[in-house]
């Protein structure tokens, strides 16, 4: 099911929403290697994202914060800080998913470590959150507006946050192989956008590398059927390829995914290069050291509307331009 248009709207980022029924995902695990099962269920206005690992006893939510980031190998991995087993690994392309569709308020249940990798893209997830739809909530998201730059760099790699009006994305990669080699993608993150351009976008890896990652206990759920793997020469799965730059396009879609650890929306651009998941999470632990850089916009209660739900879709009042809304809730579109 595509996405409606006007949830491509800037306007459409600006309302919380959570999913409109239970969706569940059933899948291996690309670093553990075991089958997981996952429930999204909907949430309350202002509860955001969190996940809640149903397998432990005594279980503690953990929130889709970066300061809930323990791991950042290969995949971000959420915890609780003291509880070395109550932890979620590889939740990038499911809060890529929902930061990028706009659904703000979620309780993700989990019976084991790691999110399943499905197809090693995002376009499951987004097929099954639009088939089901989105129930709007009276409250506008909170939203982290930039107004001076905030940059990182480190090993060679920069990640940097500037002023604008609405979410943008800029990526570059570079790797020594004769199918990537420098690679740079750019878009400003709508709904539809991300449907058509990016989530499809598959998970990708060296084959010379996969060894010594076992041995580490990680990629022990690889496979030509979710990994767009590279020998030194060429591509072992070259008819599973999507995109003709799909390395880069995943690591965007990567980039989407830990940035919804910010905990609301941004109104800014990403640039980065040779960026990761440790770079995302560095930069979003950066934003503390520049105060008078930006501003974070508090959730408010909106005024009264009525909403229709159906199923991938939502109406706003047919009377009243959405525009019009901007003014009471201070928001700029």
């Amino acid at each position: 099911m595509a996405i409606p248009d006007y949830l491509s709207t800037p306007f459409g980022y600006r309302v919380q929403k959570t999913i409109s029924a239970p969706i569940t995902f059933t899948g291996i695990g690309l670093h553990c290697g075991k089958n997981t099962k996952i429930q999204l269920l909907p949430a309350e206005p202002n509860e955001g994202i969190y996940f809640f690992r149903v397998d432990l006893k005594n279980a503690r939510r953990i929130p889709a914060h970066f300061d809930s980031v323990v791991a950042t190998d290969l995949a971000t991995t959420l915890g609780v800080a003291d509880r070395e087993e109550e932890r979620v690994g590889t939740v990038e392309h499911l809060l890529a998913s929902l930061f990028a569709i706009g659904i703000t308020n979620v309780r993700v249940e989990v019976d084991g470590p790691e999110i399943p990798i499905l197809d090693g893209s995002a376009s499951p997830f987004v097929d099954a959150l639009v088939d089901t739809g989105v129930t709007v909530q009276p409250f506008s998201t909170a939203t982290l507006k930039i107004y001076r730059p905030v940059r990182v760099a480190k090993k060679g790699a920069i990640c940097e946050l500037l002023p604008r009006d609405r979410l943008r994305l800029t990526t570059s990669i570079e790797f020594a192989h004769p199918e990537i080699g420098l690679q740079t993608y750019a878009m400003d993150l709508t709904p539809v956008g991300f449907q058509k351009e990016l989530c499809s976008a598959r998970t990708f890896g060296f084959l010379q590398d996969l060894e010594l990652l076992k041995k580490h206990n990680l990629a022990q759920g690889a496979s030509l059927e979710n990994v767009l793997a590279f020998s030194e020469t060429g591509t072992l799965n070259p008819e599973l390829r999507r995109y003709r730059d799909e390395c880069v396009r995943h690591k965007v879609l990567d980039a989407v995914g830990d940035l919804a650890l910010c905990g609301c929306w941004i109104e800014g651009e990403m640039l980065s290069y040779r960026g990761g998941h440790s770079m995302h999470r560095l930069l979003l632990q950066t934003l503390a050291q520049y105060p008078g850089h930006w501003e974070r916009l508090p959730p408010e209660p909106l005024p009264a509307m009525v909403f229709e739900k159906a199923p991938g879709a939502f109406h706003l009042p047919s009377q009243v331009e959405p525009n019009a809304y901007a003014s009471v809730l201070s928001l700029r579109l």
